[in-house]
Parts: structure tokens; sequence; C-alpha cells
């Protein structure tokens, strides 16, 4: 990709119908629902705020970022025309087009509300009571059901559903308080059942310990499950031809459990409800076996029956086969107190075989060449009797999975060329999974932040006020109410309202539109809890990295993730997880070979590899800078120049450290030199002092000295003499020191003394005379 983009290119402008249209001829069905979900996914990764502002800097991203605009609104405008003729976009008008988008969307909303009305013949009323005559009351709780049909997907719509938690004999506690698990007998136990309870390290109480967690430790899966297989595996028979088996009765589960247990491998799935209800209902579940056939389990109506699956489902003797078990795991736990040992997870099976894809779907396109598509993933599973539509999907999730289990674990075996390893790996994750216990969602203070940062807005003080607030409200309803917080509130609404602050109540009404039942029911409230928010004053707001920087930082450290290929297979990396020791080997292994970009851009290439390229056209080369060799990436740059910047710190702290020695090694040398002078000054004056000493009338004679220092003394004392018999009369010792001192240019006065008569001899003890110097003679001099 040359730095010389081409806006119309066909990448940059693909035709409405290769999003909307197959692409595969093998598939029958359109993915256009798959491929706009992708596309949104994309676009959501797009630069915003900051970092949006760093790209712009760039001449290629502005050429591409304005070609795609252009394409869109001519895109947009397309699929508008067909519902809105008379609204058309505008270039560079956002605000506009959003008005308008949002006009479009009301009025396509209202055609599907009004086509499901007559549809499901809520629009005739008078037909349905004539042929209502006599069972008005059936008639009136009876579930409407709608289906309409856009291009390859099925919208099913109900109405009149009762809701189920209503008939539960086991009261639905939505408080904070510690829940409990439900389990009152544990079979297949080595360890009798014992409910510990588990505290953290401030001593607060965070659960319970699982029931089977003995059990679990010493999990080891049967060497049938292990060693190859002796026959080939066979491949299931059809839908059509397989025994289907409804039980919605006591006595039908009953006799589940009691073909359950003369078989060694079964298939499990879940359907789950969490839209109408705070913590979620298990509505459907469905398990196959290749002796009974397919067996869905109403949920709904034997509840308070379904522990009874524990004494299949916790025997280690039997292999429970689940894909994606981890939320089914949890929900099992909730509802029925019902727990898993022995189980394998075939996503985590192709998370080991590197699966590029690792949806159940994908799988049966691959082991079974099975097209199936989860357009009713998010259908109303609480509708009884279910329509043909769901139960077709929900057989379809357990049926080949038993077949699938056997190939993957052929293809494990032969990965590790015959050795268990790679497939004990997997019994490990899956043993993991079974591990995991339920527990109540708690609010905390900061329970919002969550969906602040996904939205990647910035708010002020005011915002996040209102937001918190109205977070905290609609989740206590929600628990009073028994409802999904997003049903009462969508999130996109609540954060609209947190970030508009509307002053009115119109305000309120335009940003929850179309109008949730519950919002229009308390919407003098929220009200008021806006304009609180807005009477609160303004605080200043500390720096806030966007999502986009935020997520680039993290994936700049992590060697797998920060591709662009759909590496999912490899195994994760967080300190949650658990790990095994063949994830361990495959973490240590070296991915650089199976990373690489699909942008050329972002490539690194070697000096030497590109002195041996003959044009040096390689990367996205800056028209700025013709030198340049290859492209770096703007948070590179960054990083780069940081370095430097660190560099320059470090220096220049390195210089202000050795001045600041230098300073101090001078003041220490200075001081050493004082002391050299104060000692000199020290020793001239004792000197000094031992010379004047010297100088007296009498001579000390110390006969344990040296000769030479006896014969020294002696001249010194005759040459003394010699000058003072040269002289008139006796000279004083004072004054000749005076006149000494005279010579020298000194001004020091003494005291008059004559010194020569001077008896020296009390000044001195006997006793110290004899300590000190014992052989001290005195001689006066005549």
């Amino acid at each position: 990709m040359n730095s010389l983009l081409n806006p119309e290119a066909p990448e940059f402008y693909p035709h409405l119908t290769s999003v909307t249209q197959v692409r595969d001829l093998r598939f029958r069905d359109g993915d256009g629902y798959s491929s706009m979900n992708k596309t949104i996914r994309t676009s959501n990764k797009l630069p915003t705020g900051a970092s949006h502002n760093m790209f712009k800097t760039y001449t290629n991203f502005n050429i591409v970022k304005g070609q795609l605009s252009v394409n869109v609104v001519a895109q947009s405008n397309k699929i508008v025309t067909s519902e809105l003729p008379s609204v058309k976009l505008k270039y560079d008008d956002i605000q506009d087009n959003t008005d308008k988008i949002i006009d479009v969307n009301d009025s396509t909303l209202d055609r599907v509300n009004i086509n499901l009305d007559t549809k499901s013949g809520v629009n005739a009323p008078s037909d349905n009571f004539i042929k209502s005559m006599g069972k008005v009351s059936s008639w009136n709780n009876k579930p409407v059901i709608a289906k309409i049909q856009m291009g390859s997907t099925t919208f099913i719509g109900a109405k009149n559903i009762p809701r189920p938690q209503l008939t539960f004999k086991d009261t639905i506690d939505n408080s904070e308080s510690l829940w409990v698990p439900k389990i009152s007998d544990k079979p297949n136990n080595i360890k009798p059942l014992a409910l510990n309870i588990l505290y953290n390290e401030d001593g607060e109480v965070v659960g319970y310990e699982h029931p089977y967690k003995v059990e679990l430790d010493l999990y080891h899966p049967p060497s049938e499950f292990i060693d190859p297989d002796p026959d080939t595996n066979s491949f299931p028979p059809s839908l059509e031809e397989t025994n289907l088996t409804y039980i919605d009765t006591e006595s039908q589960i009953d006799e589940l459990v009691k073909h359950l247990d003369t078989v060694k491998e079964l298939a499990v799935d879940v359907e789950h409800h969490s839209y109408r209800t705070y913590q979620g209902i298990t509505c459907l579940i469905q398990i196959t076996t290749n002796e009974g056939g397919d067996f869905l389990i109403d949920a709904l109506a034997l509840r308070e029956h379904i522990h009874k699956l524990n004494l299949v489902f916790t025997n280690p003797k039997k292999l429970k086969v689940f894909h994606g078990a981890e939320s089914d795991v949890i929900w099992l736990q909730r509802d029925f107190g019902v727990y898993l040992v022995g189980l394998f997870d075939t996503h985590q099976a192709a998370r080991a075989l590197q699966f590029s894809g690792l949806a159940l779907k994908n799988l049966l396109l691959h082991y079974c060449n099975v097209n199936t598509d989860k357009k009713y993933q998010l259908a109303d599973w609480r509708i009884r009797p279910l329509p043909e539509e769901l139960i077709h999907y929900a057989r379809l999730d357990t049926h080949y999975l038993l077949y699938i289990w056997r190939q993957m674990k052929q293809e494990l075996l032969e990965a590790s060329a015959g050795h268990p390893k790679l497939l004990l790996s997997v019994f490990e994750n899956s043993r993991h999974i079974c591990n995991n216990t339920y527990n109540k969602t708690v609010l905390h203070e900061d329970s919002h932040v969550p969906l602040y940062l996904s939205s990647k807005k910035n708010f002020n003080s005011q915002q996040m006020a209102a937001l918190k607030m109205i977070y905290k409200w609609r989740d206590a309803q929600a628990r009073l109410h028994d409802e999904s917080t997003t049903y009462l509130l969508p999130n996109h609404m609540l954060l609209l309202l947190a970030e508009t602050l509307p002053r009115e109540m119109q305000g309120v009404n335009a940003c929850c539109h179309p109008m949730p039942p519950f919002v229009k029911q308390h919407l003098n409230t929220i009200h008021k809890m806006v304009l609180s928010c807005r009477q609160l004053p303004v605080e200043p707001q500390l720096y806030h990295m966007p999502a986009s920087i935020r997520n680039m930082v993290n994936t700049m450290h992590h060697p797998i993730l920060y591709n662009v290929h759909d590496l999912t297979y490899f195994p994760d990396m967080s300190e949650d997880l658990p790990m095994s020791v063949d994830g361990a080997a495959l973490l240590a292994a070296d991915y650089t070979g199976l990373c690489k970009p699909t942008i050329q851009a972002f490539e690194e290439i070697t000096e030497e590899a590109f002195e041996e390229i003959p044009d040096k056209k390689v990367g996205i080369v800056s028209g700025l800078n013709v030198d340049a060799k290859l492209f770096i990436p703007p948070y590179d740059r960054y990083k780069k120049y940081r370095t430097l910047a660190q560099v320059e710190e470090i220096k220049e702290y390195k210089i202000k450290e050795a001045k600041i020695t230098a300073i101090l090694k001078e003041n220490e040398q200075m001081k050493t030199e004082v002391l050299a002078q104060l000692q000199q000054a020290k020793a001239k004056i004792e000197q000094e002092t031992n010379n004047d000493a010297a100088e007296v009338p009498e001579t000390i004679v110390i006969e344990d000295d040296v000769q030479e220092t006896k014969s020294q003394r002696k001249r010194k004392m005759s040459a003394d003499k010699t000058e003072r018999k040269g002289q008139a009369g006796r000279v004083d010792l004072k004054k000749e020191s005076e006149e000494n001192k005279k010579a020298e240019g000194k001004n020091n006065q003494a005291p008059n003394v004559n010194y020569k008569n001077v008896n020296y001899r009390k000044f001195y003890t006997d006793n110290d005379t004899r300590k000190v110097n014992p052989k001290i003679k005195f001689r006066t001099e005549k």
C-alpha cells in the first residue's frame, strides 16, 4: 500500500450488494446481518478524540477518511431513499444527518410494529372476539407470536407472555445478600456435603466453596476417553430421522435420568433468558445421546425437579460434552443447584487445535457440513409452546456435538503424535470451568465506570454525577421489579441523559425515544435527578486517556493480540485464567512467524533486507520525506521521542550531579588547606615558645640524652657567655629579647622581669621531680 492512494479503488467503495447479499455459494442464506455486525464492530475501533486528532496530521489518513465519508453518505442515501424518498443526507453536515437518520429509524420501527400487529391479528379485534366466543379468558392470556422475514433473518416477537418467575416455588432474591447454593443432596461424592464460607484478605465474606471441589481436584478422565477409538466414528443421522422427546413432567424427567444412567457420553446445552429478569432464567436444557436421540427439557415447568440431573452430571465416569460452558455452568448452579464433574468443552478443544473460528457454527460447518444460522440466539425462550423454528434451532446445538467430540479427540491425538498431552490439556481447562461458582452482582461506588469507559465519552463532574446517580437508581429499581437494567433504561439512553443533562421535561423525552414504559412512568423522577446534578459545581477534571490510545498501549505489549489476523484460537494470557502445562508450552513458543500483519506498512524490515530490495518501495513512504525508508506509526514515533527525551533528562541530571560533586570536593579541599594552615600556625607558635624557653640563664644538662645533644647545648651556652662577656656589665635577658624583636620589626612588649636569679625548684616537689625526670641535674654557671 503506497502513499499514492487511489480513492476510487474498489476496496474503498464496496457495492451495497457485497455487504447485504451472499458471498459464498455454499451458503443458501445471506450473511448480510453478520457482515453488517462486523462492519459496526470494526468502525467502533476507529480512533476518536485525541487519537483522531493525532491521525489527522497525516495526509494519507485524511484522504482515506474523506473518501470513506463520501461513500458512507452515498450508500446511506440509497438505503434511506427506500424508506423516505424525500430525505437525502448531506456531506459534512453531521448534525443534520443525525437528525434525519433518527427520523428514518423511527419510521422504520413504526412500520415494523404495524406489520407485527397486522400479522398477529391485533388490529382485527372483532375477528378474534368472534373466534374466541366462550373462551375469552384464554384468548386474553394466550401469547401473541408474530414472525417477520427480512432477507435471511427472521424476527420473532411475542406479547402477553406470562412472567414465569411468578409461578416458581422458590423466591427470587435480587438483594445483595450472599447467595447460598441450592444443593441439598450430593450424589457421587468423595467428601460429604459441606457448605464452607470463603473470606478474602480483609475478612469479608466473598461466597461459598464449590461443593464438588474435592471431586474436581481428584478428577482424571477415564482411559476410554483418552485412548484412540478402535472403531470409526459414524456420522449421526439427520434431525428428521432422530427421535425427539419433549420433557415437561416430573415422571418424564425421572425416565430421562434412568436412561442417562445407562449411557457413557451425552451432549448438553442450555438456553437462557435475561431481558425480562434481573438475574436471568434458564428456560430450556437440550440433551442428546447416541442411544436415545434428542431431549428438550422445559426448565420453566420443571424448575424444582432439575436437580435430579446431578446424579448423572456429577458422575466422573460419564462424559458431558458442552460448547462454551462458562455461562452454562453458572446458570445450572444458580437456578437448579446442578454441578458438573467430567466435562469436555469443544470450545477449548478448538482453541487447542488453533481454529480460526471458535463458534459452534464453524465447527458444524467444518465437521458436519451443516450450515446453521445463530439468528435465534437472542430469541425469547419463555414462549410456550415453543415454535418449530426454535425447536429446530435448539436441537442443532447438541445433535452433532458427540460426533464433533470424537473427531476433535482424534485430531488432538494426531496433533501431539499420539501422545494425549494436548487432549489432557483440554480436559484440564474444562475442569477449571467446572470449578467456577455463581455469585450475585454487587453494586459498588464505581460500578458505572466500565459503562463510561466503553462509551469513549468525556464527561465533566456534573455529567459523571448524573451517570452515577441514574445508574444506581436504575439498578435498585431493576432489583425491586425483577427486570433487567437494559429493559428499564437502555445504556445508550442513560449515557445520553448524563451527557445532555436536559433542563426541560421535553429534553428527557428526546433522549429516551422511543421511550421505554418504565421511563414514561418515572419521567418526573428522572428529570429531578438530572436537574439536581446540574446544580453541582463543575470541578476540574484530570486528563483521561482515550480508550483507543489505551487499547493501543495495552496491545503493544501483547505478542499475540496486536495484529490484524483472527488469532483468537491462541490461549488466553490473562492472569486470572488457569494455565495448564501445555498452555504454558504454547506461550513459551515463538509466535513471531504466525503474527505477521497483513498491512505491509507495519512489517519490520531489517537493514539487510531493505538493501536487497531492488526498487526500495517498501511500506508507506511519506511524501514529505523522500529519504524515509519505512513508515513509522505515530505511537512508535512517540515512544522513540519519549526515549530520547528520557536520555536527555538523564544527561542533564548527571551534569548537575557532577557540578554538585565538584563543589563539594572544592569545599573539602578548602577545609583541608585551612586546617593545614592552622596546624602550621600552631606549630610556629609552639616553636617560638620553645626558643624563648631555651634561652634561660641556667644550663640544664640531661644525662640520659644523647651525647650530641649535650655538646650542642654546651656550645650554645658558651657562645652566649662569650657574647655577654664582651658587653659592659650584665645584660638583662628580657632587654636582649626586645632588641632582637625590634631588629625583626616587631612591637611586642613583655613585662620587665629578671629570669636569671629565678628559683625554678619551687615549682616542683621532690616527688614530681623524681617521677618526671629523676636524673636531671642543675648547674649554676659562674
